[in-house]
């Protein structure tokens, strides 16, 4: 993906507070325009992702541990009932683990989309449930949210200049005599 174009639009952050009001069915009316072209349903999916690094952030640090993620797990499964094998436990292990920067398990579960999605979906709504937000602490969310996304979508157009760098080295000026 070329980080370059990727911005995060107004349009972007209204999709995120319906979100987390209304749950993924709020996505449901706009997934044409999400889906216009990769680097709009890429500003999407990036406040998606940071939404998700924010709010485990913030239920994990600044100290956890292994168990707390895997106890976290097992109590989200527990609370979808029928709806569990939405959320793979590996997957969702993993992702918890992503965002806190803490490595990886051996297993992290399949690698497909959908097992990610799903798990980030529903860790997220479920996190979001559980801060019970008022208006005040939903909006600073959501700043926290789009400074967090930003500062990863820099840091990945900065990783693609310097491999763009690498790959392409610049000419030298020739010499003029």
């Amino acid at each position: 993906m070329d980080f370059s174009t990727v911005r995060i639009r107004e349009e972007n952050i209204l999709a995120l507070r319906s979100f987390l009001l209304e749950g993924p069915e709020a996505w449901l009316p706009l997934q044409d325009q999400m889906q216009k072209d990769d680097e709009t349903a890429a500003g999407y999916m990036s406040l998606l992702f940071g939404a998700f690094n924010v709010a485990v952030y913030r239920k994990f640090s600044p100290t956890y541990t292994v168990g707390q993620i895997v106890r976290f797990v097992a109590d989200l499964r527990s609370r979808l009932g029928k709806d569990a094998n939405l959320v793979h436990p590996l997957v969702a292990e993993d992702l918890i683990r992503r965002a806190l920067s803490a490595p990886p398990p051996k297993d992290g579960g399949p690698d497909e989309v959908l097992p990610v999605l799903q798990a980030q979906v529903l860790i997220l709504m479920d996190l979001v449930d559980e801060a019970d937000f008022d208006r005040a602490g939903l909006e600073q969310f959501i700043d926290d949210t789009v400074t967090f996304t930003e500062k990863w979508l820099a840091t990945r157009r900065a990783e693609s200049t310097e491999v763009t760098d690498q790959v392409s080295p610049q000419p030298t000026p020739s010499r003029i005599d």
